[in-house]
């Protein structure tokens, strides 16, 4: 399970750092043509942190830590997708923000996730 933990977050680290790279280049302008790209490595880091989340039940951590990463997981993407639509002009800086902070969270959890679960394994050793 070590393993696991281990080779998930960088998966969850790696596909933040690409997404993060490509958002930015969507918000200024200039990467639209890459937006299906930056929905699919997005869509890794979430999974990604979901099979951190199913580790972490299967270690028996705390339910509150395991149930606000699954809420995460889920609005992640949710809000990525939507916030197309969600305050055109010259507010949408707005929702744009808020997925950031969204992505930011889900690298956090994922880290905790990973590290409690590691922790958690090599008590049982």
């Amino acid at each position: 399970m070590t393993v696991a933990a281990k080779l998930l977050t960088w998966v969850l680290r790696l596909a933040f750092l690409a997404a993060l790279f490509l958002g930015v280049a969507l918000w200024s302008g200039h990467g639209y043509s890459y937006l299906r790209l930056h929905m699919w490595i997005g869509f890794i880091a979430t999974f990604a942190l979901l099979l951190l989340v199913i580790l972490g039940f299967v270690s028996r951590l705390r339910p509150a830590l395991l149930f606000i990463a699954l809420l995460w997981a889920v609005a992640l993407p949710l809000i990525g997708i939507a916030q197309l639509r969600i305050l055109p002009g010259s507010n949408h800086w707005v929702i744009q923000t808020i997925h950031l902070i969204l992505g930011i969270g889900a690298i956090g959890l994922g880290e905790a996730l990973s590290k409690r679960t590691l922790l958690r394994s090599s008590a049982r050793a």
